[in-house]
């Protein structure tokens, strides 16, 4: 019944038409040498509806009098499945053999009229010298199963006017890298592994996954510190010391036709006072002092402007007259 249904529900999918008839199914059916009555197609679409029934909550699969059968109920909702269609177009980690893959895997939870509703567009073709998805999924794996991994972590060298990848030689053991892996940690678009290396005595070690190469785990004790630490305050200082940032309370003052684009990038959550013109005075607490704001407040050019903190004033101000001297 399994492949029966597999197949009946694969011909329904990539129906062009509004909507397919039993006998066509039937027909269909035998381009994968699959020989049945028309009463097995009903029961086999009755089981496909009462499978998905406790995802969805709906019959996914609806007959049309004298018509056929359609998809009437997909598993994901069109805003659902673009939205994860984007982010692995769009992920700058992700090797294009496996953006294809994945977007590949999701069409067959999908109807061809689904499909033609999105914009689908062409994954980007980065060259990668590894699999993201291999690589996270050793990772998970090991955190799992208590298991240490050995791995190497790149830098870049200049060789004949193009950059290279070369091993770091700062590992365990010359390159490689041998840690107790203890947890993955979003941040950025980035995914970085907090774990103990027993290189660093009584700290914990992170590092960056799309930097790491060579991923295996191998046969030595796992340590198990984890205990001895606050790990969500551990991590949070990791992350902000290894994206280099710190936090403060940031103060702009901006006008009114570009609350939106403040919005967006930093939530709703700040002090507004109105001061005069259509100008507001902007506070917003716990902002992470980077060089990346600092990109985002060139963006804006003169329809924004730093109060405080005054030390990324000056750093701005640097910044201006440093290009101003290019030019």
């Amino acid at each position: 019944m399994g492949e029966k249904m597999y197949y009946i529900l694969k011909i329904i999918q990539e129906n062009e038409n509004s909507a397919i008839s039993a006998k066509e199914i039937l027909k269909r059916l035998e381009n994968y040498n699959i020989y049945i009555d028309i009463k097995t197609v009903y029961s086999c679409i009755k089981q496909i509806n009462k499978f998905f029934y406790f995802w969805i909550e709906k019959e996914m699969i609806i007959s049309i009098h004298s018509v056929g059968y359609k998809i009437e109920n997909e598993f994901f909702l069109d805003g659902e499945l673009q939205f994860l269609i984007d982010n692995i177009s769009f992920h700058e980690d992700l090797k294009y053999e496996d953006k294809v893959k994945l977007k590949h895997k999701l069409s067959h939870l999908s109807s061809y009229q689904q499909r033609a509703r999105l914009v689908q567009y062409q994954p980007q073709d980065k060259q990668q010298t590894f699999s993201f998805i291999l690589n996270i999924s050793t990772i998970i794996k090991a955190i799992e199963r208590k298991a240490v991994i050995s791995f190497q972590y790149i830098n870049y060298e200049v060789v004949h006017n193009h950059l290279i990848e070369v091993p770091s030689q700062n590992g365990n053991d010359g390159k490689q890298y041998i840690i107790s892996p203890y947890q993955i940690v979003p941040h950025n678009n980035h995914y970085y592994l907090i774990g103990y290396n027993q290189k660093y005595k009584n700290e914990l070690s992170i590092y960056r996954i799309d930097r790491m190469r060579q991923i295996m785990t191998i046969q030595e004790s796992f340590i198990e510190m984890r205990e001895q630490f606050d790990m969500s305050k551990e991590i949070d200082k990791m992350i902000n010391m290894y994206s280099t940032q710190v936090k403060d309370t940031l103060q702009i003052e901006c006008h009114q036709k570009i609350l939106r684009e403040i919005v967006s990038h930093f939530g709703m959550d700040m002090e507004v006072k109105k001061l005069h013109q259509n100008k507001y005075l902007l506070t917003i607490s716990d902002v992470s002092i980077s060089e990346g704001l600092i990109g985002w407040i060139f963006m804006l050019q003169d329809q924004i402007k730093v109060i405080s903190p005054i030390s990324l004033r000056e750093k701005i101000q640097r910044k201006i007259e440093n290009m101003a001297s290019l030019y």
